[in-house]
């Protein structure tokens, strides 16, 4: 009976062991982001001491369900991790839970749109049932190890390991050993920073008290203004290998090109609010002078009615028009920010295949743009005023990620309804490959950037002229993974126009002549960018300008 009792309690011993070493491997992954395997630490401190006091539970329904909250607690800071190597990927941070749990309805969209229907539910239930299963082993595990009962000294061993070592941590006594207790530093990180995020969001509801308004760009009236985004395009593209081998010398040509064409072109580097993603938020930036580094500024943004550019634009008399590819529903935002037209996917008239994660290529975009353009003049000159002006901005998409297919340039004239594109049909459709293999995403990477330049480019030569201003900037840097570590958030912004007056302003504001960013010290926050539009055009030009004329 004793040998019987005694075998019993050694099968719990190793339970409790594996409990010990599952719970562990949990809390030690929130180093894993930034430590990489094998992780800095080998011992969680929060380990023993979870376990310590399960053992000095007597038995009962409420011991059950604590080792049931247990295995929680350490699923979910597995989770957690889980979220944080994501995030730094893909934006270089770290996560927010305070402000990025908004994102999960955009991120479950992303994955639908990049890997379908069906393999999004199937990693979505697959990563469910195998947090689920980890949860269910370490419930059990914990649980069992108390048939027969374990000494009650052993928790108060453990206990007293767990709570002493984190009086030691806390006393800097163990900084140059293998024990620390990351899962209470993720959860106090993260506490702290939800205090400060609340703090941040309520400061920053005061600045949305303190809209000035719609302001009007003297500066600027009777001239067609087109603010072009272009995808995942930042400095890192120009500065770093091997990328900058391919975009160099394409920025070269196209400035090439332009001054041919009789265009001038100065260009500046801008930080963006976001890095590696949310594009939306970095659109919103520059339009509001705002810094909406959250989906919460986002919305509060909204909510508060503050003015953007748009504002600034309709009191310039410009007619406002957004070209939004990526747009593929309805688009409250778009309303609330009060464009005179919208222009998404449904409504832009593209009859050709979709290009990989693009609805559209950039091409195609671009010619709409100037079609629209043209349209707006030849109304401008038959019924309405010669001051009469369009401000235009797009947000470009053959360079979003995972950049695949990488598609030519085809003849302007016969870009039409889309169909030219057939050729491309059914290219860069096997997401789930691409995703996976960042090597291939990184060869395509710099020709797409390639592509949406000359797209671009090729829309200036066509439409930009003495009475058209053209800003063309990166919405961020690519994700880190990509690119490298520590990439910034700098994008260039490039200024075209075929009045040489017009650049003068950017010229004294840290921008210079050519297609090359200047370096990071002269770098401005894109928050601040409507502000230097307003310091720049304030004043109305000495001569009035006639009737927009694109070309002329």
């Amino acid at each position: 009976m004793t040998l019987s009792f005694e075998s019993a309690r050694a099968k719990a011993g190793w339970r409790l062991l594996l409990a010990w070493l599952l719970l562990n491997a949990l809390l030690l992954t929130p180093e894993l982001p930034w430590a990489g395997f094998p992780p800095h630490h080998w011992l969680a401190l929060e380990a023993p001491l979870l376990i310590g006091l399960l053992l000095l539970l007597p038995p009962s329904r409420l011991r059950r369900w604590a080792c049931a909250a247990v295995a929680l607690i350490g699923v979910t800071i597995a989770l957690g991790a889980l979220g944080d190597g994501l995030m730094q990927a893909m934006q270089g941070r770290s996560i927010n839970l305070y402000t990025d749990v908004s994102l999960l309805p955009i991120l479950i969209e992303l994955l639908v749109a990049n890997l379908g229907l069906p393999l999004t539910l199937a990693l979505t239930c697959g990563l469910g049932l195998a947090l689920f299963a980890v949860g269910w082993a370490l419930t059990a595990l914990l649980a069992a190890s108390h048939r027969p009962p374990l000494p009650r000294g052993l928790g108060v061993v453990l206990l007293a390991v767990g709570a002493g070592g984190l009086a030691l941590q806390h006393a800097g006594r163990l900084e140059s050993t293998p024990i620390g207790s990351p899962a209470l530093g993720f959860v106090t990180f993260e506490w702290q920073r939800a205090l400060e995020t609340r703090n941040a969001l309520a400061a920053f509801g005061g600045e949305l008290q303190s809209d000035p308004g719609a302001r009007a760009l003297p500066g600027l009236a009777g001239t067609d203004v087109v603010l072009g985004f272009i995808e995942s395009y930042g400095v890192a593209a120009i500065e770093r290998e091997p990328f900058a081998d391919e975009i160099r010398p394409r920025l070269a040509q196209v400035q090439a090109e332009l001054a041919a064409a009789g265009l001038s072109m100065v260009t500046g580097r801008v930080t963006a609010s976001t890095l590696g993603g949310q594009s939306w938020l970095n659109h919103a930036t520059l339009l509001s002078g705002l810094p909406i580094t959250s989906q919460l500024r986002f919305e509060l943004m909204l909510n508060r009615h503050h003015s953007t550019l748009v504002d600034d634009f309709a009191a310039s008399d410009h007619r406002t028009l957004a070209v939004m590819p990526g747009i593929i529903r309805d688009w409250p935002e778009g309303r609330q920010l009060g464009y005179d037209e919208i222009h998404t996917a449904d409504s832009l008239g593209y009859r050709g295949p979709p290009m990989g994660w693009a609805s559209m290529p950039d091409q195609f975009t671009w010619k709409r743009v100037g079609d629209y353009l043209d349209a707006a003049a030849a109304s401008t000159n038959a019924t309405t005023p010669a001051s009469r002006a369009t401000f235009a901005e797009l947000a470009t998409l053959s360079s979003h990620a995972p950049w695949s297919p990488v598609i030519t340039l085809v003849d302007w004239n016969r870009v039409g309804d889309g169909e030219v594109f057939s050729r491309w049909a059914g290219a860069g459709d096997d997401y789930a490959s691409l995703w996976q293999n960042t090597e291939a995403m990184r060869a395509h990477y710099a020709p797409a950037i390639d592509y949406a330049l000359q797209a671009a480019a090729g829309f200036a030569e066509r439409q930009v002229g003495k009475h058209t201003l053209m800003l063309i900037l990166g919405d961020h840097q690519a994700a880190p993974s990509i690119i490298g570590p520590s990439p910034g958030k700098d994008v260039p912004l490039h200024v075209i126009s075929g009045d040489p007056a017009l650049l003068e302003g950017f010229l004294h504001n840290g921008f210079r002549p050519g297609a090359l960013p200047p370096g990071p010290e002269q770098a401005i926050p894109m928050s601040q960018i409507r502000a230097l539009l307003h310091r720049i055009y304030a004043a109305a030009p000495a001569l009035s300008r006639p009737a927009a004329a694109h070309g002329s």
